[in-house]
């Protein structure tokens, strides 16, 4: 229920603010020099005239060549370094705030129940081990490890739940799953991840991944201990992939929308970002890489050296393990 008005309340902003982003934006600070709509330099990723503004659909539509397309949301996050939250309240004093509506009593999972409930998930299920569903999928994926990460574990038969019209959640079936403890800048469990599988392959292709719980707000899997060197990547899978092909410690940050909010550790002085390339759909895995990069650079200290590196894929709409995928498969080709 939390989540549900909340992305209500998006929604209403979003619609009070349409048409009105130009003035939204000037008000919020951005530079009229980026609101001009002609090419200027990119306040995410630099450049000398890869950026260009064009409000085309009335929601502060901008185009940038390096890292790709946005909208007015994104644009406070990425020239003002905001979360999206903070953009949000921004936005709604300038439009009119909405009030959220009362949660009723006992209307949705309390915190200090869904910590309960990720516990147990986890106390079911066990350490990845050659053989199991787990260990097939991955195998399927060409990313088979002779050690699989802690923070990964395989459960059996996993309850798949999906909201009826109703809004009360109804049970589909059980699943294996391949269960990934999220942590927070703290180093405890914030949430699971869960990937509902069926013979070595996803049960539900895009509906078999699912968070536990929502706001997981910077946290990450942290598939291997960071030394003065840490990958990142979206996904699970693509963070393995990146393992097996630069042997780099990785951490996967879940969604585009999450890696651009990583914490990072101090200690970390080289930062590799392996973005996904949305050039298919709305840029998101190339725009939230190149703003954490961004932020990452202007957080270090004074003084302190961290250099921070993007790579995309060549192919529209590959991610890294696509990449790797594609390697093997010219290898197996070649022998």
């Amino acid at each position: 229920m939390e989540n549900q008005a909340f992305e209500a309340r998006v929604e209403e902003v979003k619609h009070r603010a349409h048409g009105r982003w130009t003035e939204i934006l000037r008000a919020l600070g951005v530079e009229q020099k980026l609101l001009g709509k002609r090419n200027a330099p990119c306040p995410m990723c630099g450049g000398t005239d890869r950026f260009q503004y064009t409000d085309k659909y009335g929601e502060g539509n901008y185009h940038c060549r390096g890292c790709g397309a946005g909208g007015g949301f994104k644009l406070l996050q990425g020239v003002h370094q905001w979360d999206f939250v903070t953009a949000l309240k921004r936005v709604e004093e300038i439009v009119g705030a909405v009030p959220a509506p009362p949660l009723a009593k006992g209307s949705g999972p309390s915190a200090e129940r869904m910590k309960k409930l990720a516990k147990r998930i986890w106390d079911e299920a066990r350490p990845v081990a050659v053989g199991d569903e787990v260990d097939r999928y991955l195998r399927n994926r060409g990313l088979q490890m002779a050690e699989y990460p802690k923070v990964l574990r395989f459960h059996p038969a996993l309850g798949y739940f999906e909201k009826a019209e109703s809004g009360r959640s109804r049970k589909l079936r059980d699943y294996p799953a391949l269960l990934a403890c999220i942590q927070g800048a703290d180093g405890h469990a914030v949430t699971l991840h869960r990937t509902y599988l069926l013979d070595g392959r996803k049960a539900l292709g895009h509906a078999s991944r699912k968070v536990l719980s929502a706001g997981i707000n910077g946290a990450a899997v942290r598939l291997f201990d960071p030394t003065d060197e840490l990958a990142l990547t979206e996904g699970i899978e693509t963070g393995l992939a990146v393992r097996l092909s630069t042997g780099k410690p990785v951490w996967a940050a879940i969604s585009a929308g999450n890696l651009e909010k990583l914490w990072i550790p101090e200690s970390v002085r080289r930062v590799c970002i392996y973005a996904d390339n949305d050039a298919g759909s709305e840029y998101d895995g190339q725009a939230s890489a190149y703003l954490l990069a961004r932020r990452l650079r202007k957080e270090a200290r004074v003084g302190a050296r961290r250099s921070v590196e993007v790579f995309v894929p060549k192919a529209p709409g590959a991610d890294w393990a696509d990449v790797w995928s594609a390697r093997l498969e010219h290898k197996k080709k070649a022998a």
